[in-house]
């Protein structure tokens, strides 16, 4: 199977559209076709195709890992550096579930696999992201603890 790069899949020709699609659609998607589809799975599935997107799109420094957090439109980022090894991110605005409903349930598997995934190339370290918190169970953030080593 044929791996596409960044600029090949950058190349949208929709002059009357344009690139950006409803965040309804994309929650459709994400949210109940995937879940559907992959079941109990479908949580670390997307964990991973979040890391790749993230190691694909990489970041220099935490400047340019919000930023580019922020473009993506997958949420607004507030990082804190715990220790030298323990970073938190806090997502505003989260695209999977910002505005859900309480579910008792956390599913921003792919926004955690992103942040992991772009975080690798900031600390130059392998990183493993997990949520805590969402809006989901309640809050009107996400939290994700990475974890460096």
């Amino acid at each position: 199977m044929k791996e596409y790069s960044i600029e090949e899949v950058s190349n949208i020709v929709r002059p009357q559209l344009g690139e950006d699609i409803p965040l309804t659609l994309y929650r459709i998607l994400r949210v109940i076709g995937m879940r559907k589809i992959l079941g109990e799975t479908s949580g670390a599935t997307l964990y991973m195709m979040g890391k790749q997107v993230g190691t694909m799109i990489g970041a220099k420094n935490l400047s340019d890992f919000e930023a580019k957090i922020k473009e993506l439109k997958v949420g607004i980022p507030e990082v804190k550096v715990v220790e030298e090894e323990h970073v938190v991110v806090k997502l505003y605005e989260c695209i999977t579930c910002a505005g859900f409903v309480y579910t008792g349930e956390m599913f921003c598997d792919m926004e955690s696999g992103i942040i992991a995934g772009l975080l690798e190339a900031v600390f130059k370290k392998k990183a493993k992201s997990t949520q805590t918190k969402s809006w989901s169970v309640g809050y009107n953030y996400c939290e994700f603890e990475v974890m460096l080593y």
